[in-house]
């Protein structure tokens, strides 16, 4: 039988170093960052969470992933426990207010003193406008309640943005124990108190090929709806499909060929890492490059730098960003395949290996990741359901 109860008692170095670490017997403590940590478990390639690590420590975890073994030695699917109604049960008597007030707990120290004021503030005026929603159990929560929450406020206003943004900030903390995470932008506003601050809300895996799909169906600026897929199917960052500020966009010279097959090669001027990344390329994201134009011409016309973020509002992306898709993408490997964690940061060119292992492992595992990638590609426009 594999050994149990690998970590240490004292989890403060693991709490410190992003990934996953086995304790055994399906149960992982997943580290996004350091302070951000949550329990895990696996059965059968299956992953879920048990809850954040902050508020379940590692007693209880163990409690709680020895009950799921109990389980599935009873011949039943620990997966569907917790899906069904025992995480039910846990969460009926929890209201969003409550969560709320555990999250901003959490998070309010990150801020700088100076700004903590300010935030809270602000996340008490937008939530004392909805004593309804903060009153519903979070097993009640209904993706129609957001929507009417959000339209508390009127449409294109800071604070309908900001509402959608902080309502899936709390939710991803229930769900992962993950704070919300941040970036520093030009034109951003968010809780980091200088007004440059913009959210990467990202929308639930589960939720992107119902999306997908109405952006197949777009009408008015459908080129701003087909650079919006192709870069949820490339899991890239914005600024690398369609530009930014004094970055070029990516044009039709970047697509090429490797071994044979289409891939997408984006410069090292061009990534944020200053690396040359390689995009094998699936055919949904042929399909919606379309006819092949001149070297020197962008893979897509779009009106404006925001030409994506204002397709995905006008489809009501609920406070979601363009950024947040390749959280979703992440969280659909980790969550929804056995693929290695590696490579599927390795497909949104984060590079998580240190510098030996880099040293030694050379190769861009451009084979592999274009399994992931098609897996992606499936998953979104419904190939194989």
């Amino acid at each position: 039988m594999a050994t149990i109860h690998r970590l240490p008692s004292n989890l403060t170095s693991r709490l410190n170093t992003p990934g996953k670490h086995a304790d055994g017997g399906g149960l992982y403590l997943q580290v996004a960052a350091p302070g951000q940590a949550s329990w895990i478990f696996r059965h059968q390639q299956k992953w879920r969470s048990l809850g954040p690590a902050n508020l379940f420590d590692l007693a209880e975890a163990r409690r709680r992933a020895h009950a799921l073994r109990l389980a599935a030695h009873d011949g039943k699917c620990p997966i569907q426990s917790i899906d069904g109604s025992d995480a039910a049960t846990v969460a009926a008597g929890r209201t969003f207010g409550n969560a709320l007030a555990e999250y901003l707990k959490v998070k309010s120290p990150n801020w700088a003193a100076s700004d903590r004021d300010r935030n809270l503030r602000r996340y008490t005026f937008l939530f004392e406008q909805l004593p309804w929603f903060t009153a519903l159990p979070l097993a009640a929560l209904t993706q129609e309640h957001k929507n009417k929450a959000i339209a508390h406020f009127p449409a294109g206003t800071k604070n309908h943005e900001l509402c959608g943004t902080y309502i899936n900030a709390v939710l991803r903390y229930v769900e992962k124990g993950i704070l919300l995470r941040v970036v520093k932008t030009k034109n951003g506003d968010g809780d980091g108190g200088d007004g440059d601050i913009e959210h990467h809300a990202s929308m639930p895996w589960k939720d992107v090929p119902a999306l997908f799909k109405r952006l197949a169906g777009v009408n008015i600026k459908p080129e701003d709806a087909r650079a919006l897929a192709f870069t949820i199917l490339t899991g890239s960052r914005s600024g690398e499909v369609i530009g930014r500020e004094k970055k070029p966009p990516a044009k039709w010279r970047e697509i090429g060929e490797q071994d044979g097959k289409p891939v997408w090669i984006i410069g090292g001027d061009r990534m944020k890492a200053r690396k040359k990344h390689m995009v094998p390329l699936t055919p949904a994201m042929v399909a919606l490059l379309g006819k092949r134009k001149a070297d020197d011409e962008p893979l897509f016309e779009v009106g404006s730098e925001n030409a994506m973020l204002d397709m995905l509002r006008s489809l009501d992306g609920n406070g979601y960003t363009v950024h947040g898709f390749r959280s979703s993408f992440e969280d659909w490997g980790a969550e929804a395949t056995s693929f290695d964690r590696d490579l599927i940061k390795r497909c949104t060119a984060h590079d998580t290996r240190t510098a030996t292992d880099r040293a030694y492992q050379r190769s861009n595992l451009l084979e592999k990741r274009r399994e992931v990638m098609t897996a992606w590609s499936d998953f979104l426009t419904g190939v194989n359901l």
